[in-house]
C-alpha cells in the first residue's frame, strides 16, 4: 500500500467518526447519520465532477 494512500484512508476514516459523533450529539439515529453521509458524499462528488467538467452518472 502507498503512503498517501493509507494518509488518506486515515483521514476518511477520522472524518467519518467525527461525523458520527456530530450526528450523536444532536440526537440522530444511525439511518438518518447514514443517510446524510450518503447524500452528502453523492452530492459533494457530483459537484466536485461538474466543477471539474468530467462526466457524470447524470448525464
Amino acid at each position: 500500500m502507498d503512503l498517501i494512500y493509507g494518509i488518506d484512508l486515515l483521514g476518511t476514516m477520522v472524518f467519518a467518526i467525527s461525523g458520527a459523533m456530530a450526528a450523536n450529539r444532536y440526537g440522530i439515529d444511525i439511518f438518518g447519520a447514514t443517510f446524510m453521509g450518503f447524500v452528502t458524499a453523492i452530492g459533494g462528488g457530483s459537484l466536485r465532477d461538474v466543477f471539474f467538467e468530467h462526466s457524470t452518472c447524470l448525464g
